[in-house]
């Protein structure tokens, strides 16, 4: 659900669970998670059991920081929502493509795994999906990254188109959130 300050409802994140009781319980659960809406965010997939959740990811608060993975994604929402039109193309272009290359890879990995669960090498099985959910979580990291720095620069070039900028501005305010809203 996308914001406004009208409703007092918005995605603050989301998730696909993938569930398959055909699997070992390695990788019988697997959750891609977002961080916020979907329409200008990207899944990442992690596993309920065997490979852990990057320890970066648990940085963060209920007020903005710029190392917080929440937050990247957060401003990155924030920024397509003050023109849209213009900046959603950008943000799903490049996280489309992500979430292609973690699908394919994500068959291949679990391949693998599998192979190595059927060999009784479960332990390497874990490190071989910790080595893909570590990869793909330093991947979107860097978009975020890229996508924070690059999407105010597209602002000062096409504008703000929003309509609900003086909530906004005042929701950034109030939570420390750089926002190029003058």
């Amino acid at each position: 659900m996308h914001d406004s300050p009208r409703s007092g409802y918005h995605s603050a994140a989301s998730i696909v669970a993938h569930l398959r009781a055909d699997m070992p319980p390695l990788l019988r659960q697997v959750y891609w998670a977002g961080f916020s809406n979907p329409c200008c965010n990207v899944f990442k997939p992690f596993y309920f059991h065997g490979a852990q959740i990057p320890s970066s990811y648990a940085a963060g608060s209920s007020t903005y920081s710029a190392d917080s993975p929440w937050w990247w994604a957060n401003r990155v929402k924030l920024l397509c929502d003050l023109n849209s039109q213009a900046l959603r193309p950008t943000v799903r272009g490049v996280f489309e493509l992500t979430e292609q290359w973690e699908m394919q890879r994500q068959k291949r990995s679990e391949a693998e795994a599998l192979n190595l669960i059927k060999e009784g090498r479960e332990k390497d099985a874990v490190l071989l999906l910790q080595g893909f959910v570590n990869q793909n979580c330093a991947r979107v990291e860097r978009e975020y990254r890229m996508l924070n720095q690059t999407l105010p620069m597209m602002l000062d070039t096409l504008g703000v188109r929003y309509v609900f900028v003086d909530y906004l501005k005042s929701w950034s305010s109030g939570n420390k959130v750089p926002l190029p809203i003058r």
